[in-house]
């Protein structure tokens, strides 16, 4: 062999040689901050879901503002988890910055929250749940950067659900009477509702993580997990949780059914959708004209447990802060001397009746928010809506079998948003402190856009490449 061709092969090993214990230095961070992430990852969801004050289940009142009391606790729970997760960050630090490029309508967004607080009635308050948004916001992106695997990802919510199952469970069968409210099953949590909210959650997570399994044992536990979960939803007496959860049990395999169509058929079904809806609207107000009836008249005696009178208040508000709105949190549990609830006679202004929400989440983030914050908080979920239904797609279609595993995985991030989005127009929970879902949307909307862009790279959705130092 001539010389220079001797040296070239030695040089050829030696590069060689160094890519491979790259890879295997890659393969050995990416599973010890993956692991990281889980733990953080099943510690958040279980302090979001049990709460700071387990088995109180009345609610301590302030005397001055009528709303739930807020400890001091939250905030250095908060914290706690941003300091465990921050070594994460570090490790990752040489993809943030394409990973905050990904997420450029998120950071706009905040960015006008940030604004809206120069503004806000109460200037703190605002400015201290914006801080813990971005802190949940970091821990976020920290646990999806470190566990790069979807269904990684997918087992360590599955883990922190069947753990909080199995607390809820015991302390119902061992702790009955210290679980037990008036009005259903409460069992660790604060509220009957508040555990139905968490075994629909649970029954969700737990329900897509068994379509994973592939051993009898593996289906066994997850089909044992699910139907407890189930059983405490019964037992909570949770109308609305129960309702959503059979509805999903429904929906979610028709949704993948149809998501596995050709791009054709999901045009014509949604042409077809839009058909009915147009033309069932356009009967009925036909009907009406012949008639000379109102066609709004029907939804003059709906109230929705009284909801109405809240959201004419908080549209009242909203009106007059158009573009910019009060500021960002800025609205309930605030400064007694400005609350604009506290300064009306209004039924849920009373100290007896605990309101700290609009129960609508897209009014309160217009009248926190402004037109500003509500177009670009609704173009946000729809982005989610839309990018976490097509990544199901790519799933169901993919040759590689890494993506294929990321399919159950999937199936709960396209579901949930869509869940989120229905689930918000009775209740808050879109940018609203201390709302459970609406850091999980924050979770999936962050997963989602960090793998969007490698959704057609082989194994894409499953492990996303954000460049050196990934």
């Amino acid at each position: 062999m001539p010389p220079d061709a001797s040296h070239a092969a030695i040089l050829e090993d030696w590069r060689a040689g160094l890519a491979e214990r790259q890879e295997d230095r890659q393969a050995f961070a990416d599973h010890w901050l993956g692991l990281w992430g889980s733990a953080v990852l099943i510690a958040m969801l279980l302090y979001m879901l049990i709460g700071q004050t387990p088995y109180q289940h009345e609610v301590t009142l302030d005397a001055d503002t009528g709303a739930v009391q807020v400890s001091p606790f939250n905030r250095f729970v908060w914290l706690g988890l941003f300091a465990i997760s921050a070594p994460i960050l570090w490790f990752r630090r040489g993809v943030l910055v394409e990973a905050v490029r990904r997420l450029w309508p998120l950071v706009l967004l905040y960015v006008w929250f940030a604004a809206t607080t120069s503004w806000a009635l109460d200037p703190a308050v605002s400015s201290k749940r914006l801080f813990l948004y971005i802190i949940a916001a970091a821990i976020c992106l920290a646990v999806s950067l470190g566990i790069r695997q979807g269904h990684r990802l997918h087992q360590a919510m599955a883990i922190a659900c069947a753990v909080l199952v199995g607390i809820d469970f015991f302390s119902w069968i061992v702790l009955h009477e210290k679980s037990m409210t008036e009005l259903g099953l409460a069992a660790i949590h604060t509220h009957k509702n508040t555990l139905g909210a968490a075994m629909m959650f649970c029954g969700l997570i737990c329900g897509t993580y068994l379509v994973s399994q592939k051993t009898f044992a593996g289906r066994a536990f997850w089909i044992a997990v699910l139907a407890a979960a189930f059983a405490l939803l019964v037992a909570s007496k949770s109308k609305t949780s129960l309702a959503i959860f059979l509805v999903a049990a429904v929906v979610v395999p028709m949704l993948v059914l149809v998501l596995r169509s050709r791009a054709q058929v999901l045009w014509g079904l949604g042409a077809a959708a839009l058909a009915v809806v147009g033309s069932g609207l356009f009967g009925w107000l036909a009907w009406c004209a012949s008639q000379g009836a109102d066609p709004m008249e029907p939804l003059s005696h709906l109230t929705f447990t009284s909801r109405t009178d809240v959201w004419r208040f908080a549209l009242g508000v909203w009106a007059q802060h158009p573009w910019g709105g009060v500021g960002f949190g800025s609205f309930w549990d605030v400064n007694p001397a400005v609350q604009p609830s506290l300064q009306t006679d209004e039924w849920f202004a009373k100290p007896d009746a605990f309101t700290n929400e609009a129960h609508n989440g897209y009014i309160d983030l217009g009248v926190t928010t402004g037109i500003v914050g509500f177009v670009a908080g609704l173009a946000l979920l729809i982005r989610w809506m839309y990018r976490s239904l097509a990544l199901i797609r790519t799933a169901l279609f993919s040759p590689s079998e890494a993506d294929r595993q990321t399919l159950a995985y999937g199936i709960y991030a396209g579901f949930f948003p869509l869940l989120f989005f229905a689930h918000n127009f009775m209740e808050s929970s879109y940018f609203t402190a201390n709302a459970t879902f609406g850091l999980l949307i924050l979770l999936i909307g962050v997963d989602i856009d960090l793998r969007w862009p490698e959704r057609k790279r082989p194994g894409g959705i499953s492990a996303p490449d954000l460049g050196r130092g990934a």
